[in-house]
């Protein structure tokens, strides 16, 4: 334990030590710049101002500026010894440190002027900063985690740059930051130009009481207390609603000052990206009822956009006032209608989903077949049907095929008469001898030989009746569209 202690306090001592010498050095710094500043300009003694200058940095100077200055005047020392390189080595790391450096034409002689400018032409060139839109702060190798960095200045900016490689970063409220890689080049027409864009400002929603329903567009987003997120110059319709409650709208736009809400006086401030606001609800009436029906039945009802569940549905203590009822139901085109509820009472609400389609026949009794499902025999009423073109198909026997399409609307009952046409051939009716009386299914045709058209399909009684022969009669079966050859030889009578 003693010697932890004995350690802690070592190196307690160690760092204060340290510190005080770092704060030492840095006045001992400016103590000998200060006297490296004077034996240039009072005394003129350019070798001890070096050294004095030269020791100024070596042991460290707090300002920035203190350092520029202590490279510049070593260089002006290094000029009046006559020395240009070194001149030009100290003239460099003062550019380094700031790129816009100039001299006083006025304040300096020819050849001084003459050996920084040189330096500075061969070190620097000019970089124009455009933004769109503009105003927005330019950061030049500045990383985001310094402290408090100084901007280069505001859009559209020129400057002095180094040449070679930097970390641009653009920054304007309201927007996201940009950081560009760029690079500066000698004799080039080093432009940037940057497009921000805007950004996502929350707006924090509170409401008392809590846990208010929240519609931003008309659409559902959640209770409160919830966030919206905007972008610069946007406006948006923000409802309230809870039961009980009377409904509040808002008119919400996010301006350079931050949020205007309507009905507010003040303009709601942003603070760390954030706004925050608190709306009051006042107690609505006494509450009403729905009482919601739909043909057909289990469909899903929404109520202002919150599924409420399926009909039959009965939705109590509801505040009074218009609401939005959407009833939703797959293969169906959803309906939407406003309803007002009413204080302590029930209203009755009904949906007719799709349509009907009454279909008939000539012939009665055909089957019927929509979008191939059978749904039974003409004359039909169908059920709800979902809206828009369904097809029909109708068969019966002895008869063609009829498909056809049917257009449902919504709410209506539409008529559909279909006319189903016989599918017939034909029989060629001979004897030995001629002349035999031919009755199909019990009708007198004619005489043999007979050729009789437009007969039904199916089965039908032949028989041929001749004086002094036996009665022949027979059962035939007719085809589509074909013709039955039929010979009958007679026998006579006994």
């Amino acid at each position: 334990m003693a010697n932890s202690f004995r350690f802690t306090f070592a190196i307690l001592a160690a760092t204060i030590l340290l510190s005080a010498a770092m704060e030492c050095s840095a006045a001992d710094g400016k103590t000998h710049l200060k006297d490296g500043l004077s034996a240039y300009l009072e005394a003129a003694d350019f070798e001890k101002a070096v050294s004095e200058l030269q020791e100024a940095i070596r042991l460290g100077l707090d300002d920035q500026d203190d350092l520029i200055q202590a490279y510049i005047y070593v260089a002006f020392a290094y000029i009046g010894m006559g020395q240009r390189m070194p001149a030009e080595a100290e003239f460099e790391k003062a550019i380094k440190l700031d790129p816009a450096l100039s001299l006083d034409p006025e304040l300096h002689s020819t050849k001084t002027i003459t050996v920084f400018n040189g330096t500075k032409d061969r070190l620097v060139d000019s970089l124009t900063i455009v933004s769109v839109p503009g105003g927005a702060e330019v950061y030049l190798d500045n990383a985001e985690s310094d402290a408090d960095p100084a901007p280069a200045g505001i859009t559209p900016l020129k400057l002095s740059a180094l040449i070679g490689e930097h970390t641009l970063r653009v920054v304007k409220e309201y927007f996201q930051p940009k950081v560009l890689v760029i690079r500066v080049e000698k004799g080039r027409d080093n432009r940037v130009q940057v497009q921000l864009d805007k950004s996502q400002i929350e707006l924090r929603v509170a409401s008392q009481p809590s846990e208010a329903a929240v519609y931003v567009a008309k659409d559902y987003k959640g209770n409160t207390p919830l966030s919206v997120k905007m972008v610069l110059d946007q406006e948006l319709t923000i409802k309230l609603a809870k039961e009980e409650f009377l409904g509040k709208e808002l008119k919400v736009t996010l301006t350079e000052t931050g949020f205007s809400v309507s009905g507010m006086d003040d303009i709601v401030p942003i603070e760390d990206g954030v706004g925050s606001v608190q709306i009051a609800l006042r107690a609505a009436p006494p509450p009403g009822s729905l009482r919601i029906i739909s043909d057909p039945p289990e469909a899903i009802i929404y109520l202002d956009g919150i599924n409420m569940g399926e009909t039959p549905l009965t939705i109590a203590k509801l505040t009074p006032g218009t609401r939005s009822i959407r009833a939703s139901m797959s293969g169906f085109i959803s309906v939407t209608q406003k309803v007002e509820v009413v204080s302590d009472k029930e209203t009755a609400v009904e949906f007719a989903l799709g349509g009907q389609l009454h279909i008939m026949s000539i012939p009665g009794g055909a089957q019927v077949f929509i979008d191939e499902e059978y749904v039974g025999l003409t004359p039909l009423k169908t059920g709800r049907l979902p809206t828009g073109s369904h097809q029909l198909r109708l068969a019966k026997d002895q008869h063609k095929e009829r498909i056809s399409a049917a257009v449902v609307e919504r709410g209506k009952q539409r008529e559909v008469n279909i006319r189903l046409l016989p599918v017939k051939g034909s029989i060629a009716v001979s004897s030995d001898p001629p002349g035999a009386a031919v009755y199909l299914d019990g009708e007198s045709k004619g005489n043999t030989p007979v050729f009789i058209y437009g007969v039904m399909v199916g089965k039908h009684s032949l028989k041929l009746v001749k004086q002094g022969y036996e009665d022949q009669e027979k059962q035939i079966t007719v085809e589509e569209l074909k013709v039955l050859w039929q010979s009958e030889k007679l026998i006579t009578k006994n």
